[in-house]
């Protein structure tokens, strides 16, 4: 894992917490796929820059693309570890290391670009939120959050905007690897979906992956099974109202390179069953300690398959680790 250890943070440290109630995944389609086998590049290309942003609570994102989520017109504070060239709406800034950077009042899509002096570029696409009115969104229906935040945790406070995804929006680019359209909920639409999702567990998943190509699973995305929720969804399915998905802080993954909706064979025994989710699982158990998942403490299960779905793995980034499925 040499280019992963490369990218080194600060060292983090396994947290004991409660274990949760399993978290069930939708039956129905699965949501967009990384590329088949046959398209795949000899080597996997982790998308790492020189350079590094550090944009809210600390997050440290050092990809040649990512994504922000905003509400109509906060203000995004984004501190670079040198001086970068900043373009936005066509206007060049002079180079500096810390960009305010004011988002529209109207929901939708900004793109700023970031640029050292040696020609790497960051694309960063900005996300205006819209704000939910009640239980609904423009005639989408969510449900009800909980009345309080989880013990009092910050981020399971019930969020107030969302982002409004088209069929457009949802092929932009959050992440190197993933794209906007994987995490929306399975809920029934007549128009544009709504999310809220996570820019921390987007990391989570980057590194995830890198990991699992350092290991040898040669594939360039995850499937995401599930990954946001709205309430009134994750309650249909029996789950509890604390779930991470609701927040837009999970994703239910596994690799499927070959494109049969299920888990491959990544223990090689010529079976398709848990004990690929156990490989998996184990290997994201091995990151914990690991100075490049400094800041992203999560819950991690295992899942076998059943009629609906194939073995997979859950993971979130609820700020403390917690393991269940063993």
């Amino acid at each position: 894992m040499n280019a992963i250890i490369g990218s080194a943070l600060i060292a983090t440290l396994w947290l004991a917490g409660p274990v949760h109630a399993a978290e069930l995944a939708a039956p129905g389609p699965m949501n967009l796929t990384p590329p088949p086998a046959s398209t795949l590049a000899a080597e996997f290309a982790p998308g790492h820059l020189p350079f590094s942003l550090t944009i809210r609570d600390g997050l440290s994102v050092d990809y040649e693309t990512f994504a922000i989520f905003a509400r109509p017109g906060e203000q995004v504070r984004i501190r670079a570890d040198r001086p970068l060239s900043w373009t936005d709406d066509a206007v060049m800034r002079a180079p500096s290391p810390e960009l305010d950077w004011t988002a529209p009042m109207q929901p939708g899509l900004s793109r700023v670009s970031l640029e050292d002096d040696e020609g790497h570029v960051m694309t960063l696409n900005l996300i205006v939120m819209r704000s939910a009115d009640g239980d609904s969104i423009n005639g989408y229906h969510l449900g009800n959050y909980p009345s309080e935040p989880y013990r009092g945790h910050e981020n399971y406070r019930a969020p107030e905007f969302f982002l409004e995804v088209d069929s457009e929006l949802g092929e932009i680019a959050v992440s190197p690897h993933f794209r906007l359209g994987q995490f929306l909920c399975k809920q029934e639409a007549d128009g544009p979906q709504y999310l809220v999702l996570s820019e921390r567990l987007l990391v989570k998943l980057e590194r995830i992956l890198e990991a699992a190509n350092d290991r040898g699973w040669r594939t360039d995305g995850f499937t995401v099974m599930s990954g946001y929720r709205t309430p009134a969804y994750n309650a249909d399915l029996g789950n509890g109202e604390n779930s991470r998905h609701i927040y837009g802080g999970a994703a239910d993954i596994f690799i499927d390179v070959d494109g049969d909706e299920v888990m491959d064979d990544l223990n090689g025994d010529g079976e398709l069953d848990r004990r690929d989710a156990a490989a998996l699982f184990d290997l994201v158990e091995s990151l914990a300690d690991n100075p490049l998942f400094a800041g992203l403490a999560g819950g991690l299960g295992e899942y076998a398959p059943n009629a609906w779905h194939g073995p997979f793995v859950h993971v979130d980034e609820r700020g403390w680790n917690v393991q269940w499925g063993r």
